[in-house]
């Protein structure tokens, strides 16, 4: 622009049209109906992968919520959203337990029948309270690598998740399941 507010050829166009806010708004609805299908499907997944880890449930649709607000506010930035939720609501849930709470992670108040997704081969048979009741009794490393699996995610993504190699993951993996045959055991033995 020239010092009179003349508009100069080195000046780049203004798009003053209605056509550029149409644009936007169309980008806008295809970001909100990506993200809605997102959430529709993954929220409750997030919710019970942190009930897994031992949240209660108050504290875990908190933290669930939470990460999903962000998520929303970074969905263009975000390349695996189902990795970050993970990532994100553990540090959301730590964060908030360590700030107001002193006790750690509770137990939940209901079965969580409707919260153990993914692969299952070795808890079809078993109770969902069970289920939870040896997740509680493992160390917290094996109860998070054993709940991001039942969460449908490999070895190297939960490595990914946990920033700890791939090889302690399956490590973890294979104590937790170890652990928790025996505690099957026993308590098949105990009901007989």
């Amino acid at each position: 622009m020239t010092t009179s507010g003349e508009p100069t050829d080195a000046d780049p166009p203004v798009d003053l049209s209605v056509c550029g806010v149409e644009d936007r708004a169309a980008e806008r609805a295809v970001v909100d109906a990506e993200f809605s299908a997102f959430y529709r499907a993954d929220f409750p997944r997030l919710v019970g992968f942190l009930i897994l880890v031992g949240a209660g449930r108050e504290d875990a649709v908190d933290a669930a919520q939470e990460t999903m607000r962000t998520l929303y506010q970074k969905w263009g930035e975000v390349r695996h959203p189902r990795a970050w939720a993970r990532t994100t609501a553990r540090r959301v849930l730590i964060r908030a337990l360590s700030s107001h709470r002193a006790p750690g992670l509770g137990e939940p108040p209901e079965p969580a029948a409707a919260l153990l997704v993914g692969d299952q081969a070795m808890w079809e048979s078993v109770e969902c309270d069970e289920v939870l009741a040896i997740l509680r009794e493992l160390p917290p490393c094996q109860r998070q690598a054993l709940a991001l699996t039942f969460d449908g995610l490999s070895p190297t993504e939960i490595a990914q998740i946990l920033d700890v190699p791939a090889t302690q993951v399956r490590g973890n993996l294979a104590r937790a399941r170890h652990t928790a045959v025996i505690a099957l055991g026993k308590r098949k033995g105990e009901r007989q």
